[in-house]
């Protein structure tokens, strides 16, 4: 039988002891969907069954629930009465929707950045970009992945506004449900060298080159997203016709058998 994504994705497991319901425990089943989404170790429309959760989550079935519900509200899974929970799927129009969304918050969180930043901020930043590039050039994938997400929530942060953090960290999440990349796919889309430039735009002072450098990278991401997309769908259909010929194949050889 296959390992459970959800245990792979819950390193440690719940904690000795850790309460079975209440806020805690939800917070535990959100973290263990979101681990196996953003390491695309499940794949949009994957049935999300309720053993697994509570043996990856420790938590009671109360709480599974409510976890789900705020992955649905955050668009990523889907609840229906027939069929139960999955992750959820995007369409390329929602894809566009996404990145839209990103383009404009990101624009006023990066221009604020650009106006408040001292030294100890242009520090961090200059930092957080070396980490990111040292961890791509040293093969150290899903750390690198990891940091380049980071790395948008962190300018947000540091713009000071919590709620728009919130809502750039729900649309990060989202973004593995764009592409349909599978886990030993190595990414072809490194940002590193945008978001170095975006840095130095944000030290300078440079709120409009920033914004733009931004948008312009994001917009790069998008397309790829896109671009792996379609080569997924391609391959499935691809899968799908050779099936379906083989199984004509077999028909006829059984046909021709019969005197």
């Amino acid at each position: 039988m296959a390992a459970s994504p959800f245990l792979r994705s819950a390193r440690y497991g719940p904690p000795a002891g850790a309460a079975m319901s209440g806020p805690e425990a939800e917070q535990r089943v959100v973290q263990v969907i979101v681990e196996a989404i953003m390491h695309h170790r499940v794949a949009p429309g994957a049935r999300l069954i309720e053993r697994e959760l509570a043996i990856a989550s420790g938590a009671s079935r109360s709480a599974i629930r409510n976890g789900l519900m705020r992955l649905a509200h955050a668009g990523l899974v889907e609840l229906s009465p027939n069929k139960g929970a999955s992750i959820a799927m995007c369409s390329p129009d929602e894809a566009r929707q996404i990145f839209d969304a990103r383009i404009v918050i990101e624009t006023a969180t990066v221009e604020k950045l650009a106006g408040t930043i001292g030294e100890t901020e242009r520090a961090r930043l200059r930092s957080f970009v070396e980490d990111e590039r040292n961890a791509y050039e040293e093969g150290r994938m899903e750390e690198a992945r990891h940091l380049s997400r980071r790395f948008h929530l962190l300018l947000a942060e540091m713009a000071g506004n919590d709620v728009l953090t919130g809502v750039i960290r729900d649309l990060i999440n989202r973004q593995p449900l764009l592409s349909w990349s599978r886990p030993d796919t190595e990414p072809r889309f490194c940002g590193n060298h945008a978001h170095s430039e975006i840095v130095e735009a944000i030290a300078s002072g440079d709120g409009e080159r920033a914004a733009r450098l931004n948008m312009e990278h994001l917009r790069a991401l998008e397309r790829e997203l896109v671009a792996d997309r379609a080569a997924a769908m391609q391959a499935f259909r691809s899968v799908q016709a050779n099936a379906a010929s083989g199984e004509s194949a077999q028909r006829e050889d059984g046909d021709a058998g019969i005197d």
